[in-house]
């Protein structure tokens, strides 16, 4: 069977994502001209009482027609409206407690009486996972996503062993040098179960090592690593002491690599989570319980002597486009004690982009590599920061 290349593969990828793409725009343009009918006798005071965003937002179009609306509008007028939903948008983050401050103050000059700016963060990015859910219906962002195209790793694992497998060595050439980027998302499967704070999530992460500089073997993927969880989250918004404590969660978590032995690894554990926001920090534990397989059938037994039982997170809001996050892992032994560092920036390259870089040293970047350690520094583009 004839294979692709990986420019062809991105070609084809490319052009159907775009067909089905456009497909959606037509029949999106189609369902708008015939919902603005069906709302021709409709009055705004009427439109208001609709549940569903896309229609009530649909509902104030037919009747307004803001293309017009912005048509006949001075300049003058349209660049205060704009003003006006800029501030709004903005209004919590500025300062919980004096809301005459302006958000260039408190992103830019770093007030020291910004005890609020986190938790505010917060606030309005659980608000913007229900408006984006409710006008469109996809995807949301569950933990950062990146492309780093380009990474150095010392001394790479080329002998990726475990107890029950023992070594397994690459039939292809490894490089120092490779591109790493992670995807994750996130949909509501049930809102408002207990309350409007709690909500029943699907999340969705993949971590890839590419080895794309590596043409003599053909670019391989070096590791992919695959994790679905299901967890049920609780937006506390309690104040304890100086600071907040945002949210809780509880939840199933599966992660493999997708391999045949001998180079197979997976786990599953009931994970929880718990986030604590306090000035521009946000602080979040990760405690875990992995559930227990059979001997005969356990890829990675020993994996918790190396990553151990918890993440231990911290993340600085520096301002709106500026993010330093630090990911730690120990695992709580006097003897032969192992921890583990991840640290990443994320700054403005230009109006859209951000850039991305991060270090890490330690066990468990990726399931092929759980007990060796790893150090490695790349530098690439953010997709979705944190917050």
């Amino acid at each position: 069977m004839p294979t692709l290349s990986p420019s062809r593969a991105l070609q084809a990828a490319s052009f159907f994502l775009c067909l089905g793409g456009a497909t959606q725009i037509a029949t999106a343009a189609e369902d708008q001209t015939e919902a603005e009918k069906n709302f021709e006798d409709v009055t705004p005071e009427e439109c208001a009482l609709i549940e569903d965003g896309v229609q009530r937002l649909t509902c104030y179009d037919a009747i307004n027609d803001p293309s017009k609306a912005r048509e006949q509008a001075s300049e003058e007028k349209i660049e205060a409206i704009d003003e006006a939903t800029d501030v709004l948008e903005y209004e919590e983050l500025a300062n919980a407690e004096d809301e005459d401050a302006s958000v260039e103050k408190v992103e830019e000059d770093g007030d020291s009486d910004s005890s609020g700016v986190m938790s505010s963060m917060l606030n309005r990015y659980v608000a913007a996972e229900k408006a984006i859910f409710s006008f469109s219906g996809s995807f949301v962002g569950h933990r950062p996503m990146y492309i780093l195209p380009a990474t150095y790793m010392k001394n790479a694992n080329r002998d990726p062993s475990s107890p029950r497998l023992d070594a397994a060595n690459y039939d292809y050439g490894i490089d120092n040098q490779e591109a790493k980027y992670q995807i994750s998302f996130k949909v509501p499967l049930l809102t408002g179960w207990l309350d409007d704070r709690t909500t029943l999530w699907f999340g969705y992460t993949q971590k890839s090592f590419w080895q794309v500089y590596n043409t003599d073997d053909s670019a391989p993927f070096r590791e992919t690593n695959y994790e679905p969880e299901f967890f049920l989250r609780y937006a506390t918004d309690y104040d304890i002491g100086p600071g907040t404590l945002s949210g809780v969660s509880l939840g199933l978590n599966h992660e493999s690599n997708g391999q045949s032995e001998p180079r197979s690894r997976s786990w599953n554990r009931i994970v929880a989570s718990a986030a604590y926001s306090y000035d521009r920090w946000l602080f979040m534990i990760q405690p875990w319980y992995r559930l227990p397989e059979a001997s005969s059938e356990d890829d990675n037994e020993d994996i918790e002597r190396y990553v151990g039982h918890a993440d231990y997170m911290a993340i600085y809001k520096w301002s709106e486009d500026r993010t330093l996050s630090l990911t730690v892992q120990n695992n709580l032994r006097s003897e032969d004690n192992k921890t583990s560092v991840e640290l990443g920036y994320s700054f403005p390259m230009g109006d859209t982009i951000k850039g991305y870089g991060q270090y890490f040293n330690g066990y468990g970047e990726s399931l092929i590599d759980y007990n060796e350690r790893i150090q490695r520094i790349g530098i690439g583009i953010m997709l979705n920061d944190w917050l």
